[in-house]
């Protein structure tokens, strides 16, 4: 003879399951969205340099009060990185590339005042 299941087993059964479908039906009903941090910037931007005419016609930013703080703009970190320059190696660093073997160095040779520096740096354990 079988014996019958707890109805607690069933209980939880039914639990994850609206759980489940609660959580999908949300993403049904509410889409996702691109959050703040995500979007992308609309606007063109440009650099100055420091030193450049058009540097010197703008007015030195003046953040005094909290006010002013609060309506800095951030720096737009896309327009400022700039693109890197390859730099060429010299005849003596591709000569060092080309006589370049793959492996590990040696290891050294062990200090010779190895036991009288433990035993000035850790006198208690050398009692």
């Amino acid at each position: 003879m079988k014996t019958p299941l707890k109805p607690t087993v069933r209980r939880d059964e039914l639990a994850t399951t609206l759980a489940v479908a609660g959580v999908l039906f949300s993403f049904l009903v509410f889409p996702t969205m691109q959050g703040l941090a995500q979007m992308t910037s609309d606007s063109a931007t440009t650099s100055i340099q420091r030193g450049s005419e058009a540097a010197k016609a703008l007015e030195e930013p003046s953040f005094q009060t909290r006010e002013q703080r609060l309506q800095a703009k951030p720096l737009d970190w896309n327009s400022t990185i700039g693109k890197p320059k390859p730099r060429k190696l010299t005849s003596a660093e591709r000569e060092a590339l080309r006589r370049a073997r793959p492996g590990s160095a040696e290891g050294g040779a062990p200090n010779p005042n190895a036991v009288e520096e433990a035993r000035r740096l850790h006198p208690d354990d050398w009692k």
